[in-house]
C-alpha cells in the first residue's frame, strides 16, 4: 500500500479530482469535507502528508495547521496546502505557520507531484530538486536566486525593497508579514551576502542585485510565478545543485 495522504478538502469536486489523480501515482487518500472532521481523521490516521484547503466553515486551515504544529506526533507530518487564497499575504502567512507548501488553485497537479516526491523522499532529495528545478520557469527563478536567498523572509524583504527602490527598517518590520524576531539578523546577512546595501538607515538593493531583483519581480508578477519562488525557497530547493549551478552565469 502506498504513502497516506489525508486531503481536507469543502469542495467535493476537487477533493475527488486529487484523489483520483494521486491514487493513480500510488498514494492511499483518504478524504475529510471539514476541518474537524480533517482533525479527527489525522489523529485516527497519522499520514506521510496533509493536503490542507484554507477557506473552510468553522476550522480553516490556519486553525488546523496551529494545532498540528503544536502536537507531538503531527507536528512533523509535511502539509501542503492547496488553495483558493492566492494572494502574498494569505501565502507568506501559511508558510510562516509551518506549511511545508503553498499551491495555488486550481492546482498545478505536475507541481504538486512533484512537490510530494521531494518532500516525501528524502533519499534522493538532490534528484527531486533537479526534476523540481526543470518545472515551468522555475530554472530561471533559481537561477536568479542563486544559495544567497536561502530562507522565506529573505525573498520576501528582496521584493519589498524591489517594489520600492528602498526601505527603512522599521517600514520593512511594519510592511513585510514576517514578524520573526530575528528580522535584524536576516536583513544584516542579506547585507553581508551582498544582496543588499545600507544607506544610512535605509536599506536599498546593491548593484548586482537591482538587476536580479528586477528579472524576479517580472517572474512573480503573475501569481504563479510567485507560488514558484516562495516554494522553491521554503523547501530550500536552490542550496541544492540545480539552484548554485543555475545562478552561475549572474
Amino acid at each position: 500500500m502506498g504513502k497516506r495522504i489525508v486531503c481536507i478538502e469543502d469542495d467535493p469536486d476537487i477533493s475527488s479530482m486529487l484523489r483520483t489523480v494521486l491514487s493513480m501515482q500510488g498514494y492511499e487518500v483518504v478524504e475529510a469535507a471539514k476541518g474537524t472532521a480533517g482533525l479527527d481523521l489525522l489523529y485516527r490516521t497519522f499520514p506521510h502528508a496533509v493536503l490542507l484547503d484554507l477557506r473552510m466553515p468553522v476550522l480553516g486551515g490556519m486553525g488546523i495547521l496551529e494545532i498540528l504544529r503544536e502536537k507531538s506526533g503531527l507536528r512533523e507530518v509535511p502539509v501542503v496546502c492547496v488553495t483558493g487564497a492566492v494572494d502574498a499575504a494569505s501565502m507568506y502567512e501559511a508558510l510562516y505557520r509551518g506549511a511545508d507548501a503553498y499551491l495555488f488553485k486550481p492546482v498545478d497537479l505536475d507541481l504538486l507531484k512533484l512537490v510530494l516526491d521531494f518532500l516525501l523522499e528524502e533519499r534522493d532529495r538532490p534528484a527531486r530538486a533537479a526534476q523540481l528545478a526543470g518545472h515551468g520557469r522555475a530554472g530561471e527563478i533559481l537561477g536568479i536566486l542563486g544559495r544567497e536567498v536561502d530562507q522565506l523572509p529573505k525573498l520576501e524583504a528582496l521584493l519589498f525593497i524591489s517594489s520600492r527602490g528602498r526601505a527603512g527598517r522599521l517600514e520593512l518590520a511594519q510592511g513585510m508579514i514576517y514578524r520573526g524576531e530575528d528580522l535584524e539578523r536576516v536583513l544584516q546577512e542579506m547585507v553581508e551576502a551582498g544582496i543588499l546595501a545600507t544607506e544610512g538607515e535605509v536599506l536599498a538593493l546593491s548593484g548586482a542585485w537591482r538587476e536580479r531583483a528586477r528579472r524576479l519581480a517580472a517572474l512573480v508578477e503573475e501569481h504563479r510565478g510567485l507560488e514558484l519562488a516562495a516554494n522553491l525557497v521554503h523547501m530550500g530547493v536552490n542550496l541544492f545543485g540545480p539552484g548554485e549551478a543555475a545562478g552561475e552565469g549572474d
